[in-house]
Parts: C-alpha cells; structure tokens; sequence
C-alpha cells in the first residue's frame, strides 16, 4: 500500500510487446453470458435480514431473466472443490486465509475440499509447479474438480493446466474469482519499486520472491501468454468479476482503486473489470465487491483489522451459486 501511494499513476505506457487488442462487448468476445441464472441462484441463498441481492450483485445491461433451473442436485456427490489462493495469500493466511468461511461451510455440506497452499510470491511457473505436486498428491476420488482461482491464483492454474495437461484433466471447471485474466496496470508502474523494496522483505512464513511474480502480471505479459497458450487452455474458466460501486471500496484499498480509476472507475482496486473475463469463456457475474472482499474474511478471521476492510460479502453464496451453475452447465451437452 505504501508503495501504491508513492509510485507514479499507472498509464497506458506505449508499448509493443502488447499484442493487439480490441474492447468488445462480452458477446462479441464469445463470452456465454450466465448472469441471470447465478443472479437467480445467489439471491435464493441470502438471508432475508442480509444484504439485498441488488447490493450484492450488479445488473448491468443485457442480463435478462432466469431460464427455468432445474432443482438443485447433490452436487457434493458429484463433484470435489478446491481453492488457489492468490498473490500474497500464503505471506498474511495464519491471520485470514481467502475462501476460508466458504472451505468450512462446504466441508459442513458434505463436500470434499481441497486448499492448495502456493508461494504467495512465486512466479507462475513455480507455482505451477507446486500445483502439479498437490495434483500428484490427490487420493484415488474419481469426482471430477471444480477449482476456484482467486486473482493470481488465476494465472498460475492457467500455468499449469498448459504445462500438466495430463494432471489437469482431473479439473472439470475453473471459477476465476476477481482472477487476473490480463493482469494489472499496477504491476506495470509497480515493477520496479516492488524488485526494490517488497520481493525480498522478510515475511514470517513466506518464501521471498524475485521481482518475476509481480512481472508475470503485467498486461503485456499475460496478453501475450494467452496469444502462445489458448490452444492448451482446455478447461472451461467461468468468471465471477470484482466491480465494487465506490461506496464498497475497503479503506485498505482505495489508494489503488484511485490510481487505477484514473483509467476507467470500473475496477475492484487491483484489477480492472474488463481484465477478469476469459473471451471464450463463461461470465457469473459481476459482485459489488473489491478485491479482497470477495475472498477474504478478514473481519471474522482477524477483527482488529476490520476497519480497513468492507467484506459483509455472502461469499458463502456465490461460491455455493458458483458450484450450482457450474455443475448444471457442465451437465447440459453443447448444441454448437
């Protein structure tokens, strides 16, 4: 944060090691558009005395309304769930650990869940790595994975599902939750100052990093990924985007919410909202949630720092939602 507060505003700085992009409209990026039904499926599990679903979720044009859903099934029979943490996680999860309220509740459900513990500031190389240990490391359970990425977690998945395209057939879908689809104009201001300053500073139970990891989330570096890897991209990415309203900003984030507003206001302080959708993919959804929010519980597994955050987020639900939708897209068989 300190950093964020004294390096210069991120820019779209010129560049040509960017490929060549186009802005489209998720339909014309051949996104399937799945928001009303994980609308449907969110606000059937709050509480009436919780949030309203219209300030958990934002309808943006184009959502339409439900199709007829068939009843929930057991989806903890079929399928088994894991969790990637993302850049960081490791360095801060003795104190709250992303996902860590919804890994309890379905585990309560019956479900089998996996958490994969990476270097919270390795490159996504090593960590793809380190995924393909704790794939080898998985019992003989034939249920297939619906594994949810949570933002760099993203990437270093995406790693390894090109580089252990065996180990990956195992995974039946990936949720990408706020994930850095095309990374972050931070990282591109930040690079420097972070090889500086934070990738070597001691941490208690964090591997020390390089520089790379914060390098392998630069926009022209997961760009030009995805122009070499699409291809080995077999697996179905659904995204369940972070675009909090400014009201839902967590204080401990609005210096790089600031920064990246600068370029469009429509960001959740670490990535932009365009750059966490897989074209070709599948969209959830968008939450009124930032970054962290949407994964972490810090006010319940660290309350003395509750104040810097905004996370009366029912991440229960949407990762509950997120299985329901899943598993029921994955059952019907493409017409195309």
């Amino acid at each position: 944060m300190a950093l964020a507060g004294c390096a210069t505003p991120p820019a779209e700085t010129y560049s040509e090691t960017t490929p060549p992009v186009v802005l489209v409209t998720v339909a014309d990026a051949g996104v399937r558009d799945l928001r009303a039904q994980f609308h449907e499926a969110v606000c059937r599990r709050l509480p009436t005395e919780g949030r309203p679903c219209a300030d958990v979720l934002l309808r943006l044009p184009g959502e339409g309304s439900a199709p007829s859903l068939p009843a929930p099934g057991d989806f903890a029979q079929r399928y088994r769930i894991a969790f990637v943490p993302g850049f960081f996680s490791e360095c801060f999860e003795r104190f709250a650990r992303p996902f860590a309220d919804a890994e309890r509740q379905l585990r309560r459900r019956g479900y089998v869940v996996d958490y994969f513990r990476i270097p919270g500031r390795g490159t996504t190389a090593q960590n793809a790595t380190r995924l393909a240990e704790h794939f080898a490391a998985l019992d003989g359970d034939p249920r297939p994975i619906i594994l949810f990425a949570y933002s760099k977690g993203l990437p270093d998945v995406l790693e390894f599902v090109a580089r252990f395209p065996l180990d990956a057939q195992r995974i039946a879908a990936i949720v990408a939750v706020a994930g850095a689809v095309n990374g972050s104009p931070l990282a591109d201001s930040l690079v420097s100052a972070y090889r500086e300053w934070v990738a070597a500073f001691p941490l208690p139970g964090c591997q020390a990093g390089t520089g790379d990891e914060i390098h392998d989330l630069r926009r022209d570096v997961r760009l030009e990924w995805w122009r070499k890897n699409r291809a080995a991209v077999k697996v179905p990415v659904f995204s369940l985007v972070a675009a909090p309203r400014p009201d839902r900003v967590s204080p401990g984030t609005r210096a790089t919410y600031r920064r990246l507003a600068q370029i469009d206001p429509r960001n959740d302080g670490k990535l932009i909202w365009y750059d966490q959708i897989v074209p070709g993919g599948y969209l959830l959804g968008y939450a009124n949630a930032d970054h962290w929010a949407i994964a972490i519980p810090v006010s319940e597994e660290f309350p003395g720092f509750a104040f810097l955050f905004r996370d009366d987020v029912p991440r229960i639900a949407l990762v509950e939602a997120a299985i329901e939708v899943v598993a029921d897209t994955l059952a019907v068989k493409p017409t195309d």
